[in-house]
């Protein structure tokens, strides 16, 4: 009976343990963000107490602790709840964008000049410190889709306002065929920039 209980214990400060990284991983998008407001709120609700059991149920398995008379298994049975009842909590509110998967902010769909292509900026994990941009592009003859890597410092952005229709970027023709230059809107930090884009070779160049 008590290497059940024992077993038990285990099993549950494993499971909690697991939420408590998972959440913390998960949240801060391995550590490229930092929490949110929400994320906060539930880490000092949630994540704090099950810490607090975890070093409580460590030192006491360490310790050789024995629920051997009935207030023990009482004591131990609540430790159990505690730690089982705090992890589903943690589990559930984990935003995994940006960090298992990519977080992709875009602006509104355009047309180029020459009406050869569709396009936007593409900005991945925005806000997080393995952020970075690339343009999209869709072939108005063929729907083939084209990503280019772009060398912008989106790390830059501190604010960035979504609304139903804006533009980050515009794309010009030049006398080159699927040559374009990208210029990015005052929605951007850094308005002044040009970039050279060469469809075909897929590349971008930033222009002195």
């Amino acid at each position: 009976m008590l290497l059940l209980i024992r077993g038990v214990w285990i099993l549950a400060l494993l499971i909690n343990l697991s939420a408590v990284m998972w959440f913390i991983f998960g949240t801060t998008a391995n550590f490229q963000r930092g929490m949110d407001l929400v994320s906060t709120v539930i880490f000092v609700y949630f994540g704090i107490p099950s810490i607090l059991l975890i070093v409580l149920s460590i030192f006491l398995i360490i310790k050789g602790w024995i629920p051997s008379s009935p207030w023990r298994i009482v004591a131990v049975s609540i430790l159990i709840l505690g730690l089982l009842s705090l992890s589903p909590t943690l589990f559930k509110y984990v935003d995994t964008s940006g960090w298992l998967e990519e977080n992709v902010t875009t602006d509104t769909l355009q047309i180029t000049s020459d009406n050869a292509y569709e396009y936007n900026l593409e900005i991945i994990n925005l806000f997080q410190r393995n952020s970075y941009a690339r343009l999209h592009l869709k072939s108005t003859s063929t729907d083939e889709e084209i990503r280019i890597p772009l060398d912008i410092p989106v790390k830059e952005i501190v604010v960035l306002f979504e609304e139903k229709n804006y533009h980050l970027i515009f794309l010009k023709a030049t006398s080159e065929a699927d040559v374009y230059i990208l210029h990015p809107t005052s929605k951007l930090p850094f308005p002044n920039e040009k970039y050279k884009i060469d469809v075909k070779k897929k590349e971008a160049v930033k222009i002195p």
